[in-house]
């Protein structure tokens, strides 16, 4: 239920968007004035669901905290058209409205917003530094409206849309006929498959905004995005939570979505991709671990359990 409260007169504000918000601005053709005219003069809904206000002006809602005299537009997506487009997930709609409201970062409840230039990361590469604002805990960083445009001339130079974290996630999964086993594993073998496969074959991915943690390089992106999949049906997820014990797989519903992502890929990235993860199984996740701390120190600067996965000789070096 709506508040039906119309937001009619309202200074023009800044926008700050989500490298998410723009990639979804891209697929439904939505440009930054159809973005604040929703927010301008569109009606203002409740969000029962969590963190962000909601605004909708036709077939058109907007996910946005309101600081003073600016928007960071979480997400945005317009209703009624292709039923098979990116847009039409159910993660998009409740991706980010499922904390309670705070101050403080939308996704994480923990850390602020600090403005300065930023990464735009595709598939491990840095393509420049661009103004906007990053949260100090989770790394979720929304683009100023100045930086947009230059980004999106970059995404749309792209032969093929970026993979989203969803689908880094299917991709992994159906790769092999196996789970992955093991939270830590699953969430250091994606970013295996985004820093560095996914690199040496030129196929964009947006960045998960991977950073230092207790285990290494983690993402809440790749969180969020496990548990709606498993909402969506799309996965199963076994064994005690955040453990070794835990399995994540594709059901069948999974597995016909993940072959539409491998299909559309070129055939030399799905035979290396194959063969790619019949490696880590093999490593399993001690091995995993140790390769990703030894060639990606600067992710484990936080990390509880260094000293278990390398050696005395290596960590100074990690």
């Amino acid at each position: 239920m709506g508040l039906k409260t119309q937001i009619s007169e309202r200074i023009r504000c800044q926008l700050s968007l989500s490298l998410h918000a723009i990639i979804e601005m891209m697929n439904d053709s939505l440009s930054d004035d159809d973005v604040r005219d929703v927010i301008d003069s569109g009606t203002q809904l409740n969000n029962d669901t969590g963190d962000g206000d909601k605004y909708k002006k036709g077939c058109i809602t907007v996910i946005a905290d309101n600081k003073p005299c600016h928007y960071n537009v979480i997400t945005t997506w317009k209703e009624g058209e292709n039923s098979n487009s990116p847009k039409d997930k159910n993660y998009r709609r409740n991706r980010y409205q499922r904390r309670k409201r705070t101050d403080l970062c939308s996704r994480c409840e923990k850390g602020t917003l600090q403005q300065g230039e930023y990464p735009l990361e595709i598939s491990g590469k840095v393509l420049g530094l661009f103004e906007g604002f990053r949260c100090s805990n989770c790394g979720m960083i929304y683009f100023s409206e100045k930086s947009t445009p230059e980004i999106r001339k970059i995404i749309i130079g792209f032969d093929t849309r970026p993979l989203d974290p969803t689908e880094l996630i299917l991709l992994l999964l159906g790769s092999s006929t196996r789970p992955v086993k093991g939270a830590i594993s699953l969430m250091k073998s994606t970013f295996l498959l985004f820093k560095e496969k996914l690199s040496e074959f030129n196929i964009p991915a947006l960045s998960p905004n991977y950073i230092p943690y207790h285990y290494g390089p983690y993402s809440f992106d790749i969180d969020q995005s496990l548990y709606s999949l498993e909402e969506d049906g799309l996965i199963m997820i076994r064994g005690k939570r955040s453990s070794n014990k835990e399995s994540f797989a594709l059901t069948k519903k999974g597995q016909e979505k993940a072959k539409k992502i491998f299909d559309s890929l070129p055939g030399d990235f799905k035979d290396n991709l194959r063969s790619w993860r019949r490696g880590l199984d093999e490593m399993g996740n001690d091995g995993i671990l140790k390769d990703v701390y030894k060639k990606y120190e600067e992710y484990t600067v936080k990390s509880k359990i260094k000293n278990k996965v390398l050696p005395e000789w290596a960590r100074k070096r990690a």
